[in-house]
């Protein structure tokens, strides 16, 4: 599964994914660093709008539009398996017609080891962006219009399979523009769904400071086992 990711940096994401952002939202929910971003909380996706990449501000966690007719509280999708996306319907749809990228720089997975859980992050050994692949919905409530996301996940590659046995379906940058086409069907958009390449990637045992959702800074990606900072002497020492 992915549970949670990061998205470190801000600086170039417009650039990288060609696209601009939405209008509709001001700038200064844009230009945060996520070390944590977890689900429910609201995280940049890419989408393709009148022919134009748009980046805008979704919640994670798929609300289709029919989840909260009955008034009861809406499933927490936040991750679509590859294996069953075209047979339940929720996913299926979405996979047809809402196809979107999410932004990333990277993302946990918690490794077990007898009692003990790692969290370790895993990321391009070079700092850059990269694409899960992603769906999306639209819902209306009482409180107004919920654009929502979730998550593909597969297999792992050789470098998570140690630590899990899933993973967030990373897409070639090549297939960006094909997953994003509406004019792809689902067949189409599923055959771009395999599992990512480990070559440049690693992973590191981060603090356990980033197992709590609130905890969303960078001592979530500090190494274990870091030394703490030197502190600072007074200026009178």
């Amino acid at each position: 599964m992915c549970g949670r990711y990061t998205i470190t940096r801000q600086e170039g994401l417009v650039e990288d994914f060609e696209a601009a952002l939405d209008p509709n939202v001001s700038t200064n929910e844009w230009w945060k660093r996520r070390f944590n971003v977890a689900p429910t909380q609201d995280a940049p996706v890419v989408t393709l709008r009148d022919g134009v990449r748009i980046i805008e501000m979704m919640r994670w966690g798929l609300v289709p539009f029919w989840a909260t007719r009955d008034g009861k509280k809406p499933p927490l999708m936040i991750n679509a398996r590859i294996e069953s996306i075209e047979s339940k319907p929720v996913f299926r749809d979405a996979l047809r017609r809402k196809r979107c990228l999410v932004p990333a720089d990277g993302f946990y997975e918690w490794k077990k080891q007898g009692k003990t859980k790692t969290p370790m992050w895993i990321h391009p050994e070079a700092h850059r962006f990269f694409a899960f692949a992603g769906l999306w919905a639209r819902a209306k409530t009482e409180a107004g219009e919920i654009h929502s996301f979730t998550i593909v996940t597969g297999p792992p590659n050789k470098l998570v399979e140690p630590i899990h046995d899933r993973m967030p379906v990373i897409l070639d940058r090549s297939v960006w523009s094909a997953w994003l086409d509406p004019s792809l069907d689902a067949e189409g958009a599923h055959a771009l769904l395999g599992v990512p390449n480990a070559e440049g990637w690693k992973a590191e045992p981060v603090s356990t400071w980033v197992n709590a959702a609130d905890h969303d800074d960078e001592k979530c990606i500090e190494p274990m086992g870091a030394p703490p900072p030197p502190a600072q002497g007074s200026l009178f020492d």
